[in-house]
């Protein structure tokens, strides 16, 4: 367990470099992870060039906060319009599409969506908004409309969605700062997260206090936003009784496990903060644990958040 003294060691890492780590220290899954190095990594680039154009960006409405509403459980965005993110769709095609095409089987998938929204048959807005929504018939519709399978357009659409979204929370970040927030489900866009962590002690902690530390924070799934959240409660079901939460981890590795709940079989990856000296660029982060989600599936339990990697 670190002291507070060790915080100041401390290093955040970028994209490229929790990447390079994760190879290194799970060689065995160094070829999938280099497989999607390059998308993630330009994709973060993107998402901060497109939070300086969005900062003056007047098409775009500021948070709109309704305390009442947060205390009841609605997202910031869960009635919002979409239609200013449409807007920045070519710049994001030409940048990530690229790197979409290069992920195996995607890649007539990708080709399609492109045709798709360049003829009509798709609508972005009416796309954005349901995978925003959660609007299942809206996304099978849009499916079968341009013939790609649910899971590659959902997967495809989130990767615009969150680079939108990405930029959007970075603009606000002091605002969503502080946001009380009680759910497992992302304050901001209402999705679940891919990931969670346990913070480090403050810095200006006593020693003795800094043998503790342990929040816990939520890694949103598709804006990055992130929020403090019950340790004891599953955020898919709800369970807080006591001992709710299990987890495992693979030898060697104490700092990376794998939260599951008993009564929903539901599971969430995290990373102890406090058992580390280097802090992962955590949109990266899920990719890097795929040797938990392994585990995960031959206990049968199912991810929060599908992903392209984890579902087997």
């Amino acid at each position: 367990m670190q002291t507070a003294a060790a915080t100041s060691l401390n290093k955040n890492l970028s994209v490229s470099q929790t990447l390079q780590a994760a190879c290194e220290n799970h060689p065995a899954l160094a070829p999938l992870i280099d497989h999607f190095s390059a998308l993630y990594t330009t994709r973060a680039e993107l998402i901060e060039g497109l939070a300086d154009k969005l900062a003056h960006d007047k098409n775009c409405p500021p948070p709109s906060i309704s305390k009442k509403r947060l205390q009841h459980g609605v997202a910031l965005l869960s009635e919002s319009d979409l239609s200013w993110a449409v807007h920045y769709y070519p710049e994001i095609e030409a940048d990530i599409f690229p790197y979409l095409e290069d992920i195996g089987s995607l890649r007539p998938h990708v080709t399609k969506f492109r045709e798709a929204c360049s003829l009509g048959t798709l609508s972005l807005e009416k796309l954005l908004n349901a995978v925003l929504h959660s609007n299942e018939s809206e996304l099978l519709g849009s499916a079968e409309k341009s013939d790609i399978p649910p899971e590659s357009l959902l997967f495809i659409t989130q990767q615009i969605l969150s680079c939108a979204l990405g930029a959007y929370v970075i603009v606000h970040k002091e605002v969503l700062s502080d946001l009380f927030w009680r759910e497992g489900y992302c304050p901001v866009c209402g999705s679940f997260p891919d990931i969670s962590t346990l913070q480090r002690p403050d810095a200006d902690q006593s020693e003795f206090l800094a043998g503790g530390g342990g929040k816990k924070m939520m890694h949103c799934s598709v804006c990055a936003h992130e929020w403090h959240f019950r340790r004891g409660t599953c955020p898919a079901c709800n369970n807080d009784e006591a001992g709710a939460i299990h987890y495992f981890h693979v030898e060697d590795r104490p700092a990376e496990r794998v939260e599951y709940c008993e009564k929903c079989s539901s599971y969430l990856n995290n990373i102890d903060l406090r058992n580390t000296t280097a802090t992962p660029e955590l949109s990266a982060a899920p990719l890097t644990l795929l040797h938990l989600d392994m585990q995960a599936a031959q206990n049968k339990l199912v991810p929060l958040t599908r992903n392209i990697w984890n579902t087997f």
